[in-house]
């Protein structure tokens, strides 16, 4: 073989080896890397503002400013427009404080009536003439005693409650003639595991001390866990005012709350109140 076809063999093989590397390594690094995006071309993905935030700053300056109502509005739309806000329980909460300062304040409406002790008068005997809870005309006139004059004026307010208990968001709201009146986060949720959707009922409201059940009325009574039962589930709205040595063991399925959410909503329940559980 002339020493000219060797020479031209080589030279193929060296094309073959180095040009086939050099091609592997423009397809590997430098090809890949020419398809990457440039710098600052890539999508920018703007996060979705909470108009809750604002909603709840204006409502806030609305009521500060005197304009309770609007304000008040304004509160509702929120957690009803844009439930998954982050001011949705804000507002909720504000609203429903403003609710409760209503319904217990002396100023008259549509809900309330006035009750002027009679001679002989207790306030079992007010709360069996007038069908209301014994526990709601004591809160209602701020009474810190048993201890009633004749002549005395009670305002005692009544209200149409219905409760819902949302299981996603282990929280009970109270709603007062179908409409928002109060919001109680769980402390504490635990429902049967084969629990449906479906109505319930109050049949029951009890308060411990010490292991024992009391009565409204005994020393006692003042400071107590209280418990409102519902119908034929074993489930039971609860608090505990003695965490460190209970008043009485946790029931079997139940929602606790805190305490001084219970005795308010303990005060405000009556017999036979509906109870809607929603999955």
């Amino acid at each position: 073989m002339s020493f000219l076809w060797k020479l031209g063999i080589l030279a193929g093989l060296v094309i073959v080896i180095f040009g086939g590397g050099s091609f592997a390594t423009y397809e590997l690094f430098l090809k890949k890397a020419s398809r990457k995006p440039a710098k600052g071309s890539e999508a920018v993905v703007t996060p979705t503002p909470d108009p809750g935030i604002a909603l709840l700053d204006q409502a806030r300056e609305l009521i500060a400013k005197g304009n309770v109502e609007d304000g008040k509005r304004l509160l509702i739309s929120i957690f009803q427009n844009f439930p998954k806000s982050t001011k949705a329980d804000d507002a909720r909460k504000a609203v429903g404080d403003m609710n409760i300062q209503d319904f217990f304040s002396p100023q008259p409406s549509a809900d309330k009536k006035e009750y002027v002790v009679a001679r002989g008068d207790s306030i079992a005997k007010i709360a069996s003439k007038t069908k209301a809870a014994p526990e709601l005309i004591f809160k209602a006139n701020g009474l810190d005693g048993l201890m009633i004059q004749p002549g005395q004026k009670f305002i005692i307010p009544s209200g149409q409650f219905t409760v819902q208990i949302f299981v996603g968001q282990q929280a009970v709201e109270l709603l007062n003639h179908g409409v928002f009146f109060r919001w109680y986060k769980a402390l504490d949720f635990h429902l049967p595991a084969n629990m449906t959707s479906g109505q319930l009922k109050v049949i029951g409201k009890e308060a411990w001390s010490g292991g024992a059940r009391v009565a409204f009325g005994e020393k006692k009574f003042h400071g107590s866990s209280r418990w409102v039962v519902l119908s034929a589930s074993g489930i039971i709205f609860y608090s505990e005012t003695a965490p460190n040595t209970p008043n009485v063991p946790k029931p079997r399925f139940g929602i606790q709350l805190a305490p001084e959410d219970m005795e308010e909503l303990f005060a405000l329940l009556g017999k036979d109140t509906p109870v809607t559980i929603n999955k």
